[in-house]
């Protein structure tokens, strides 16, 4: 298979994402890109676990981030 075509689509009305596994020199990552915006992640085996960890009330902050209802992390 194609490295292209070696991924999962997760989409909804609203977005769609690609995810696939990579493999890095540093071990196996979580390749997560947004087809919406173009933005692409790496998350290794910890960072994946510490999401985990939280609340549909952090994902809130982050949706308040996104959606520029907070600026907390505005990229001015």
């Amino acid at each position: 298979m194609k490295e292209k075509e070696n991924f999962i689509q997760v989409a909804n009305e609203f977005t769609c994402v690609h995810v696939r596994k990579i493999n890095t020199k540093n071990g196996e990552m979580l390749e997560i890109e947004s087809k919406k915006n173009d933005g692409k992640i790496t998350l290794d085996a910890m960072q994946l676990e510490s999401l985990t960890l939280l609340t549909p009330e952090h994902f809130s902050k982050f949706f308040e981030i996104h959606f520029g209802l907070d600026d907390t992390f505005s990229k001015k």
